[in-house]
Parts: C-alpha cells; structure tokens; sequence
C-alpha cells in the first residue's frame, strides 16, 4: 500500500488540514503525497508553489490511482495526461501535470473528511451523482470549476443540506 492511501491515514492528516483553499490544507495535502514541504520565506503557500514548480514524485499518482481503484488509464484522462506522457513520467511531473494532481488530492482530502470511510470515499467519487448533472465526482475533477463543485457538495453533505 503506497504512503499516500487513505486506508493506512484514514483521518491522522485530516484533523489539521485547514480549510480547502488555504495554505494548511495544500501543505497536507502534500504531505499526504509524502511531500516535504521546506520552510521558506513568504510563508506556506510559497511553500507549496516550490513543492508545484519543483513536480509532484510519481508516487503521487501511483498512490491516487491505487485509492480510487482505477486504471492508469482513466487516471490520466481525468488529469489531462495522455498516456505516452504518463509513461515518461517516471520520477517527477511537470508544475502543471502537479497542479492537477494536487486538485485531485484536495478533493480526496475533503471526501476523506467528510464520508470518514475510506470505501465509502472511492464508492463516492466512482459513482454517478444528479447534483453533478448525472457526472462521477471523479470525472467533475478534470477541470478546477468541476473540483470546486465537487467539494461544495461535499461541503453540503458535510452540514446536512439535502443535494
């Protein structure tokens, strides 16, 4: 099981994730990735700038794809990576490739804390949903408005709004 699985840290890097969007939850949102995000000057989100332009490790969607129990393949597509990319992409991504996979992981991140199980996240985000126009939460992350509504349904099951 990689570093990054949810099953191992169902909610250990949960109770102080920051709100979504600020600088704590991206910081633990890359340490879930295994990530060390160096002390710098300017504060935590130049921290996770340099952690970006630097490339997230291929472990990192290694360990998504293991999560959420899907195909390389579908991974990929989901995160605007065509496969022959994918495949030289053996030690680090590129800053924009990272971006995405940090979107990814923040939406994981907000599902973990929600749903609590780490089954129930993976059935979640593979299922169909009417609220996301019949789309999977998985399918909605390929974009960051898709991502967005995805963790404001999360964030509506959260308080018990009905979706």
């Amino acid at each position: 099981m990689s570093s990054t699985s949810l099953r191992e840290e169902p909610l250990s890097l949960y109770a102080n994730r920051g709100t979504p969007g600020s600088a704590d939850h991206w910081i633990a949102v890359l340490r879930g990735f295994g990530v060390k995000a160096a002390p710098r000057a300017g504060g935590s989100l130049a921290q996770v700038r340099d952690a970006l332009h630097q490339g997230l490790p291929r472990k990192a969607f290694d360990g998504l794809r293991d999560e959420l129990g899907v195909t390389t393949d579908d991974l990929a597509d989901v995160l605007g990576i065509p496969s022959r990319t994918l495949a030289r992409r053996t030690d680090r991504f590129k800053p924009d490739e990272s971006e995405r996979l940090l979107r990814l992981g923040s939406v994981l991140r907000k599902a973990a804390d929600v749903l609590e199980e780490p089954e129930a996240v993976r059935r979640w985000m593979l299922q169909p949903k009417r609220a996301l126009g019949g789309l999977t939460p998985l399918r909605c992350c390929d974009t960051e408005v898709g991502a967005r509504e995805v963790e404001a349904l999360l964030t509506r099951i959260e308080h018990g709004v009905f979706s």
